[in-house]
């Protein structure tokens, strides 16, 4: 999924489970588990014109500006929600919530520094993990012939999740 829709699900999910405890611990591991699970239904990563090699994305001029276009509006959404309803605190649930959204694609696809930390014991397992819940569900729907469908499954899964927020 996009940066936008991991981190309002992933705040979402995280004010769900801060109903039960205030932990922003919590918040952050929801967050994580939010992103793993999003990942296993079809979405749309990237643009539908992409490249790749293989299962690795070329990292072109249309991604880079597809990729921080994203990432400033998933910045925005959640300083907004995060200003407004949660008054900026460091402890709230949300906020973790929605960087523990992000930080599976921050840390394994962040082209800066992807390879280097791909190296890393606990990183390397992480991203093949992380790939083999992409390719599940790529080898039934793969994009971009299957983008309407991406595009659909993340409208449904943050719409809701958007008006939790902000009621």
């Amino acid at each position: 999924m996009i940066a936008t829709s991991h981190v309002i699900i992933g705040g979402a999910t995280a004010v769900t489970i801060g109903t039960i405890s205030q932990n922003p611990a919590l918040g952050l591991a929801a967050g994580i588990a939010s992103h793993l699970i999003c990942d296993s239904l079809p979405h749309l990563d990237t643009p539908p014109n992409a490249k790749f090699i293989g299962r690795d994305i070329v990292w072109d001029k249309n991604l880079y500006v597809f990729a921080i276009i994203d990432s400033l509006i998933a910045f925005l959404a959640t300083l907004t929600i995060w200003y407004i309803k949660y008054h900026l605190d460091f402890a709230s649930v949300f906020a973790w919530g929605a960087l523990g959204g992000y930080l599976p694609d921050l840390a394994d696809n962040f082209p800066l520094w992807n390879k280097q930390i791909r190296i890393l014991p606990f990183f390397r397992q992480f991203h093949e993990f992380h790939m083999w819940i992409h390719d599940n569900w790529k080898e039934r729907f793969p994009m971009p012939a299957y983008w309407p469908l991406g595009v659909l499954t993340q409208l449904v899964t943050v719409l809701p999740c958007l008006y939790y927020l902000i009621k």
